[in-house]
């Protein structure tokens, strides 16, 4: 005789999207984005490349960052100059994204071949804070 034993709180949806926690800084944008202002399935903000700091760093296209947390120059192109990223730093939520945000926006400039490898994966801000 075989007996099931339901357990009460030990399932997880599987479809549901893990969240995690960085610090980090900005490091340039998406060529095609620029300076919009985008909206995502959690708000909108601006669409930033950031370098993530810590004990494993990475490098994220991350959209949503709020639109009055940096006063970011227009003139940067797809990368900030290395002196100013202090300026640009953050504690933040994300989680990838499956919206394809970039694709959104035509491009018809020129693509870094260094900035490429980003622009695939994507992630979305659910709370960001500036840091000093």
């Amino acid at each position: 005789m075989v007996f099931l034993i339901p357990i009460l709180g030990g399932c997880q949806d599987n479809d549901e999207t893990p969240v995690f926690q960085a610090e980090g800084y900005l490091i340039g944008h998406h060529p095609c984005v620029r300076d919009a202002t985008v909206t995502t399935s959690k708000g909108e903000g601006k669409g930033y490349l950031v370098a993530t700091i810590g004990a494993n760093p990475d490098t994220l296209m991350l959209f949503g960052v709020p639109t009055d947390m940096f006063d970011v120059p227009l003139e940067w192109h797809s990368f900030l100059p290395d002196e100013s990223r202090d300026m640009f730093k953050m504690r933040f939520s994300y989680q990838k994204s499956q919206e394809n945000i970039g694709s959104r926006y035509h491009c018809f400039g020129y693509f870094p071949g260094r900035i490429l490898r980003y622009l695939d994966s994507e992630y979305i801000v659910l709370k960001a804070e500036k840091i000093h």
